[in-house]
C-alpha cells in the first residue's frame, strides 16, 4: 500500500480488502462512542470532524451513517495523499448516500487545517517512523479545537496471527495478505505510544484496548 508504483487496479483491490478488514475489526465503534458523546455535549452546534489518511474512506463513511441515524449534526471531512484512495472514497460515500468533503493532503509534510473540532487518525501511525509520529501528533494537537482520536493496531504475536488469518479470509488481494500482518509487526505497543505522545507534548493521554487487535488513543485539548 505504501508503494507509489502500485498499479491502480491493485491499489483499488487492496483498498476494498482493507475496508472489509476494518468492518470486521469494528474500528468505528470506539471512535463513535467519543464522537457522539462530544456531539451531544456541544449540541445544537455542529461538530466538524477531519479524518487524516482516510484511505478508502470506510471509517468516516460508517461514522457519517451512524450520525445520520442518530440525528446528530456531525460534519465529516477526510484527506489522503493518494488520488486513487480519494477517488475510491468519494465513490463509496456517494453510494452510501453521505456527504463527506474529501481533499488531498500529505499529513506528514503539509499543514493540517485548523477549523476542525475533532481530528481522527486511523491505521496510519504504523506506517511512520517515530519522529514522523511525534510530528504528526503535535500538528494534530495544535490544529484541533477539541480532541484527537487515534485508532491503530496493537503489536503482539496474538494480533499478528489474528490479522494474518483475517486478511486471507476477507480478501483475495496479495497486497492485503502482506500488508495486514506486516502492519501489526510495525505497530506500536501502548508503552511506546505513550512515550511518542509525550514527546509530541500531549499530556493526559488515555489509551484503551479495542478487540480485535487495536487500541484507541484519546487526547483532549485543555483550554484556558
Amino acid at each position: 500500500m505504501d508503494d507509489p508504483q502500485l498499479p491502480q487496479a491493485e491499489h483499488q483491490k487492496a483498498l476494498a480488502g482493507l475496508a472489509r478488514l476494518n468492518r470486521w475489526s469494528r474500528g468505528d465503534v470506539g471512535l463513535w462512542h467519543h464522537l457522539q458523546t462530544e456531539a451531544r455535549r456541544v449540541s445544537p452546534r455542529p461538530l466538524r470532524v477531519l479524518d487524516i489518511a482516510t484511505g478508502s474512506g470506510d471509517l468516516p463513511i460508517r461514522l457519517a451513517r451512524r450520525a445520520r441515524e442518530a440525528g446528530l449534526p456531525l460534519h465529516f471531512s477526510a484527506c489522503d495523499c493518494s488520488s486513487t484512495a480519494l477517488q475510491v472514497a468519494a465513490q463509496a460515500a456517494q453510494r452510501a448516500g453521505v456527504a463527506i468533503d474529501f481533499f488531498p493532503l500529505d499529513a506528514v509534510t503539509d499543514a493540517i487545517p485548523t477549523d476542525y473540532d475533532i481530528i481522527t487518525i486511523s491505521l496510519f501511525l504504523h506506517h511512520l517512523t517515530d519522529d514522523q509520529v511525534v510530528g504528526l501528533l503535535a500538528k494534530a494537537a495544535n490544529a484541533t479545537r477539541q480532541m484527537v482520536l487515534v485508532n491503530d493496531l496493537s503489536r503482539s504475536d496474538w494480533n499478528y496471527a489474528t490479522v494474518w488469518v483475517a486478511a486471507r479470509l476477507l480478501s483475495r488481494s496479495a497486497v492485503v495478505h502482506f500488508d495486514g500482518p506486516t502492519s501489526v509487526q510495525a505497530a506500536f505497543t501502548r508503552a511506546e505510544l505513550l512515550d511518542l505522545a509525550s514527546r509530541a507534548g500531549l499530556e493526559q493521554v488515555s489509551i484503551h484496548p479495542h478487540f480485535p487487535a487495536r487500541w484507541l488513543m484519546v487526547w483532549r485539548k485543555q483550554h484556558d
